[in-house]
């Protein structure tokens, strides 16, 4: 029993008994010794399996619990499961005294088979490669500088379609799986990083000059309409960056050759998602440097659009993308993150919402009708 295979929903693990001998070790501050491994069941969230295991001669009997990650809940990825036991580890631990069983840690399952604890961790680190300005420059400065000028160079077209061809790259990673499809527009809609999430963040919504407690609840309200109108549409299922904004995220060297930093929230989506994250921003600082949609940053929506869906072929984008325009919209008029707006760019930008909620079909050609009262 060198190798322990260990079969959840549709994945199979395999744990090196040596490994596992020695983190019982560690765990127990004794001599462990491992002496059997059974699956008890599973259902719809997590699968058992007992542990029979010597602790100095004596045998004890533990449960190893793991969250199925293949039905849907919330368990899609890795983080998501990891976030569940972490929980349920602290829960388990602080209950009423008598009234729930000892949990004793949260461990990950490494390549090798071997075990790493993370029961007791109280904050997670993430280490990445430093980029400097040869890795490019945000393609914000561009943008602020194509609104104050209104003009455009061949460089900035071609930056445009570098931009948009790199989605065409990325969403031709596809996968089927309409649970996924599910969560993304359904994380649209409630999860706290996205639409609801963020107008949560916003000051007391009675005080604000440029909107209403009402016409906020009426667009939430067109939102999930949205959501019940799109959520079928699993075959659009695409590999996806998650926050494709000009801000930092999106860089150009000087040869015009593109990075995309801090991809986020979740791996796959509906394209629209990081469509919806660039072009909103072509908006956005056209009305907040000049109050108005400059020509030259029309122009390039229009270049972005036409050269995705000529190498897509996607059609439908235009009728999914609403929704996601709706919380592009509610980031860049939020009155903590943009300060240096006035009141009437950020009605502007809720004009913007809630007229392409209205509307069936995106039309990119007409973004000034999307921006009148």
């Amino acid at each position: 029993m060198s190798k322990l295979q260990i079969a959840v929903g549709n994945l199979q693990l395999d744990v090196n008994k040596h490994f596992m001998e020695k983190y019982l070790t560690d765990l127990f501050n004794s001599h462990t010794e491992l002496i059997g491994l059974r699956k008890l069941g599973e259902g719809f969230h997590n699968a058992g399996f007992l542990v029979t295991v010597k602790v100095e001669g004596a045998e004890r009997r533990l449960v190893m619990r793991i969250v199925r990650g293949d039905t849907g809940w919330g368990h899609d990825y890795l983080g998501d499961r990891c976030a569940v036991l972490l929980l349920q580890h602290r829960l388990f631990n602080t209950a009423p005294e008598g009234s729930c069983c000892r949990s004793f840690d949260v461990a990950g399952i490494q390549p090798d088979g071997s075990i790493a604890s993370i029961g007791e961790t109280v904050e997670f680190f993430h280490l990445v490669e430093e980029v400097t300005e040869a890795e490019g420059r945000p393609y914000v400065d561009d943008l602020f500088r194509i609104a104050q000028t209104d003009s455009l160079t061949d460089d900035d077209v071609v930056r445009c379609r570098n931009a948009s061809e790199f989605l065409v790259k990325l969403h031709s990673m596809k996968m089927r799986n309409d649970i996924l499809y599910k969560r993304h527009i359904r994380d649209l809609i409630g999860h706290g990083e996205m639409l609801m999430g963020v107008i949560d963040t916003y000051p007391d919504l009675t005080k604000l000059d440029f909107t209403t407690p009402e016409e906020i609840a009426e667009i939430e309200m067109k939102a999930v309409l949205w959501r019940n109108r799109i959520k079928h549409m699993g075959h659009r299922l695409s590999r996806i960056h998650g926050d494709y904004h000009p801000f930092g995220n999106i860089r150009f060297k000087q040869d015009n050759s593109m990075v995309a930093l801090d991809l986020s929230r979740e791996e796959y989506g509906e394209p629209a998602d990081d469509i919806s994250a660039l072009t909103m921003n072509y908006v956005f600082v056209s009305v907040w440097q000049t109050g108005r949609f400059v020509d030259s940053l029309r122009r390039l929506i229009e270049i972005f659009f036409e050269t995705y869906m000529a190498e897509t072929g996607d059609e439908e984008l235009v009728r999914v993308i609403a929704p996601f325009y709706a919380f592009r919209g509610f980031v860049v008029a939020h009155p903590l993150y943009y300060p240096e707006l006035i009141s009437s760019q950020r009605r502007t930008i809720v004009n913007f919402i809630r007229n392409v909620l209205d509307s069936e079909e995106f039309n990119f050609k007409e973004i000034h009708s999307y921006l009148k009262d």
